[in-house]
């Protein structure tokens, strides 16, 4: 009986080497974007805290109210605050910050 052992294919390892190396860069370059909830994470999310609240048009007290929200409402929002007021995103408005909450993993630090 005859064993034949044949060389190690070097094309084979030099594939999985390269495909290794592009995902060792990739992870690098990612930092974390990719991972399933990021999405979320990112963006800055809020709850409504008070039974009612404006939005108004601009961050003041005497700007027109266009929409009102509810407790428990939840909204999107930017980290943008001016005179209290938090900007919603999507341009929605301007909500007194003092009763809007971040949700859990949202980045919503005032500038």
């Amino acid at each position: 009986m005859q064993i034949n052992l044949s060389k190690p294919n070097t094309r084979s390892w030099f594939f999985a080497g390269i495909v290794a190396l592009v995902l060792g860069v990739l992870v690098l370059i990612d930092n974390g974007s990719l991972s399933a909830n990021s999405g979320l994470e990112a963006a800055c999310r809020v709850e409504v805290t008070a039974d009612n609240l404006n939005v108004r048009t601009s961050p003041e007290p005497a700007a027109a109210t266009t929409i009102v929200l509810h407790r428990g409402d939840l909204r999107g929002a930017e980290t943008t605050v001016q005179n209290g007021y938090r900007q919603l995103a999507g341009g929605a408005g301007w909500a007194l910050d003092d009763f809007l909450r971040p949700l859990p993993g949202s980045k919503c630090a005032a500038q």
